[in-house]
């Protein structure tokens, strides 16, 4: 049988997440919660929970919804 050592998962604050993607708080919340893109999330509690999120979460939600101003050449 193998032991893995569990490494803790640091969570990012819904400020956190704000700061790194510069925009609002509330935009943050509303993609976390009700809008598309989502982003996913950590909900701690039920109907008002506390929103935290995983990094990897975030920059592979920035990976996704990322535009390139590059011009492709055919």
């Amino acid at each position: 049988m193998s032991s893995q050592t569990s490494q803790p998962v640091s969570l990012m604050s819904l400020n956190d997440v704000a700061e790194l993607l510069q925009v609002s708080k509330a935009w943050v919340r509303d993609h976390a919660t009700r809008r598309n893109p989502r982003i996913p999330v950590v909900r701690l509690g039920d109907r008002r929970a506390v929103l935290r999120f995983r990094r990897q979460d975030v920059d592979q939600f920035i990976s996704e919804h990322l535009i390139s101003t590059e011009r492709r050449s055919v």
